[in-house]
């Protein structure tokens, strides 16, 4: 697993200059001409966080699929993500509570320093008689969104394997919708995905780590051996701590 979040890292770091060298302009601008019926090619920058979606997860003047998309994608939203992921860490340990948690914390720190210290070349909608600059799309990398749909995904799997299909569609659902509507271009989506990944494989590896050392320290290195690590997918109400399936 730390392999898979090295590679992964790495990925985010080659997009992110990839984006910033504006290599991967000439397919964001094919993403804004055709890919993007709900964009606004004049709407204004409404800086790193936009406050119409934080409190509800459309405008009401909306039509009728695009509130639909953004009901999609709206658990994916900072507000009710926390949420989301304060629930569910109620079914941890403490310990793993408080690594999903600054994993969630870390997400968004790297998201809103992606968005102010990186600006790609200009992104322009061509379908009118002279080009458009999309200016939202000039300090939109990565999305948010796209990053925390896929950590709640991995959460959720985590605590519930048997939800691990439905959150990983759901989480591949929230990019689309967030093209669709306009929201972010492609390389976007991709760069959120890619740190969403390093956030849920960064847990899951920090938790993987601690686990044999908290498995040590109760009992000697005898009993140790003989007794499966325990689960961080436990209950912190009941307090029980029934071994983890393989």
């Amino acid at each position: 697993m730390a392999r898979a979040l090295a590679a992964t890292v790495t990925a985010l770091a080659a997009a992110a200059a990839l984006v910033a060298a504006g290599a991967a302009s000439r397919l964001d601008a094919w993403g804004v001409d055709h890919v993007m019926p709900g964009l606004d090619p004049l709407a204004q920058d409404h800086g790193v966080v936009d406050p119409t979606g934080l409190w509800r997860p459309f405008p009401l003047d909306a039509s009728w699929w695009e509130k639909l998309l953004d009901a999609g994608k709206y658990p994916a939203s900072a507000l009710v993500s926390a949420a989301v992921v304060a629930l569910v860490c109620l079914r941890l340990s403490r310990r793993a509570a408080l690594v999903w948690a600054g994993a969630w914390c870390a997400l968004n720190a790297a998201e809103v320093a992606g968005k102010r210290l990186l600006e790609r070349p200009a992104v322009h909608w061509s379908n009118a008689a002279a080009p458009v600059h999309v200016t939202p799309f000039d300090h939109s990398f990565p999305s948010g969104h796209a990053a925390r749909a896929v950590l709640l995904a991995g959460l959720v799997a985590f605590v519930w394997p048997g939800l691990r299909s439905a959150a990983a569609a759901w989480a591949a659902l929230v990019p689309a919708a967030l093209v669709a509507g306009g929201d972010h271009t492609l390389s976007d989506v991709a760069g959120g995905l890619l740190l969403g990944l390093a956030a849920a494989l960064a847990a899951r590896t920090i938790i993987r780590a601690w686990t044999p050392s908290t498995s040590s320290s109760r009992g000697s290195s005898t009993a140790s051996s003989a007794t499966p690590s325990p689960s961080w997918r436990t209950s912190r109400a009941s307090g029980s701590r029934s071994p983890t399936p393989s």
